[in-house]
């Protein structure tokens, strides 16, 4: 089945008696369009009309649009989320009965047999005409002309199998009718967002020969690639020359080899690496002037263990239970320094008293900063780190597969909309790269351990509800705003990941899980894999197969 066909659009038509017959009920869009249910759980959906609208808003750039049965309304809500005015209409009571909230108000229940009152900028009208006999299918494009002189249209030209596809035909049929109401076929415009079998038709007084106009696009397309196939062969080769240069440069062949002599004495989760770290650590912070907080870190360890049970990149203990030039020195990861040396990546939230000594550039939030800058100053006598990037953890602003690796500590609680910051750290980290976490659990801070589990389902409603620091309720969250919004086990973080990888909002593999953190002890750690090959053709071919 075409998955665009899973819109389950329900424009109908009326019988003899006057009603309106139509199968599109609950059970119809729970269990009749395919393995993925039409729902705005299923990240993919508004995934897919998020990208429509962007097409839409960029390449059309339309003031008010109708989407021509809109069922549940996630086109509607997408151009209204962009600042169009958007409307919606279709025959099912339950589609627009399951419309946000904030968007019923623009959706109503209408057949597009009947004719449309208003005029638009741009109608859209998404897998439905195939759903209607072809004697009424002729009235309803000649209602759509009626009310716009742009129209963005696609309709399954193969999928029999659909009961409820009563006039399945090919792209030049559909041509045809809008040809006789004036609508010429746009071939310049790409509607593929929608599906491959999409196109634009426009009112023009002075019509083209479609043959004519896509032989004329078809030279210009061929010219075009032989264009770009040279310029890309020449980019190829220069970065080749380059990668050339620095491999046979001495400085790289020095770090490989240092990289290859460390790795020989002091081999992963060995005694010898623990010491190194634990050297490099308390070296730094000898530069950094806290070896006055190393020492007294080491004899009040075992009562910040109790008193400051979360040792992240926030300070979550009660300050009276903590004294200043207290909190220890954390040592560096061997997980993160054998899994990360070598790449240049982003801390985000980072800490002074947590340091993994990896090359990287700091992210933090300026209100996060003002607050935990001063406590940690209060309480470990250290300077914060020097922040590089300052930006909230779901908003970057780094291009994207820019990054090595995303880095975070104790930060993931923080945040208001965890499947939004993963799929922004998912944009920024080049393939093959990795996300690094460490999560802390619920025990490891007193407000905390006594608070459900977060849900699987709160972390998809917030995602839909586009959940922000403004907007997140703050009720029984330890800290309010900022604070801790949520709690997780590993399993509960891996579920959200695998819940995103089925639904193409990312692609990563799990590399590396400790149940217990070995930087801290009261977290645990999670490593992905971040994996971009062949992502835009999987997608695009899950939209339409």
């Amino acid at each position: 089945m075409d998955s665009t066909t899973r819109k389950g659009q329900s424009m109908g038509f009326r019988n003899s008696s006057g009603h309106l017959p139509h199968p599109y009920v609950r059970e119809y869009y729970e269990s009749c369009l395919g393995p993925v249910p039409y729902s705005r759980y299923e990240g993919k959906w508004l995934q897919f009309f998020g990208l429509v609208a962007d097409h839409i808003v960029k390449q059309i750039g339309p003031k008010k649009v109708l989407d021509a049965g809109c069922a549940k309304g996630f086109l509607v809500e997408a151009l209204r989320d962009r600042g169009v005015e958007a409307y919606g209409i279709d025959l099912s009571e339950y589609a627009i009965s399951q419309v946000r909230r904030d968007i019923k108000r623009y959706c109503r229940v209408a057949s597009l047999v009947d004719p449309i009152a208003e005029r638009f900028d741009l109608i859209v009208c998404i897998e439905v005409l195939e759903h209607i006999p072809e004697e009424t299918a002729r009235q309803v494009i000649a209602n759509l002309c009626r009310s716009t002189d742009d129209i963005l249209f696609s309709s399954t030209p193969d999928d029999f199998a659909e009961v409820t596809h009563v006039n399945v035909r090919p792209r030049s049929y559909w041509n045809a009718l809008f040809a006789e109401q004036g609508f010429d076929f746009d071939v310049e415009f790409d509607a593929s967002r929608i599906a491959p079998h999409a196109m634009r038709f426009v009112k023009r007084s002075v019509r083209c020969c479609v043959i004519d106009a896509l032989l004329t696009q078809r030279e210009q397309l061929r010219q075009t690639f032989e264009r770009t196939d040279e310029e890309q062969r020449k980019v190829i080769q220069a970065l080749e020359r380059r990668l050339e240069k620095i491999e046979q440069s001495i400085g790289w062949k020095a770090v490989v080899h240092l990289k290859r002599l460390r790795e020989r004495l002091c081999p992963l989760h060995s005694v010898r690496q623990s010491v190194y770290l634990s050297l490099r650590s308390g070296l730094l912070a000898l530069m950094n002037g806290t070896w006055r907080s190393l020492l007294s870190g080491a004899r009040n360890r075992e009562q910040l263990a109790q008193a400051h049970p979360g040792t992240g990149s926030t300070i979550d203990a009660d300050p009276a239970l903590v004294t200043p030039a207290t909190i220890p020195i954390a040592p560096e990861s061997a997980l993160a320094h054998s899994l990360l040396d070598g790449l240049k990546g982003l801390e985000i939230g980072p800490a002074a008293h947590n340091p993994f000594g990896l090359n990287t550039r700091n992210v933090e939030l300026p209100a996060a900063h003002e607050f935990y800058a001063g406590e940690q100053r209060r309480l470990s006598g250290l300077e914060p780190p020097q922040v590089d990037l300052w930006a909230a953890a779901d908003n970057i602003p780094v291009p994207d597969q820019s990054e090595g690796f995303i880095l975070t500590s104790h930060i993931l609680e923080h945040l208001p909309n965890v499947v939004g910051a993963l799929m922004e750290w998912d944009r920024i980290v080049i393939d093959g790269g990795y996300v690094f976490m460490i999560v802390p659990h619920k025990w490891a801070f007193a407000p905390d351990a006594t608070r459900e589990l977060t849900s699987f389902e709160h972390f998809i409603d917030d995602y839909v509800q586009k959940a922000s620091i403004e907007s997140h309720p703050i009720d029984g969250v330890p800290g309010g705003k900022m604070g801790h919004y949520h709690t997780f086990t590993p399993d509960s973080v891996l579920q959200v990941v695998e819940w995103m990888c089925r639904n193409k909002l990312c692609d990563w593999k799990l590399v590396a899980r400790e149940d217990i953190d070995t930087k801290v002890g009261n977290g645990f750690t999670l490593v992905f894999m971040v994996l971009h090959r062949d992502r835009a053709g999987c997608c695009a071919e899950e939209t339409v197969s």
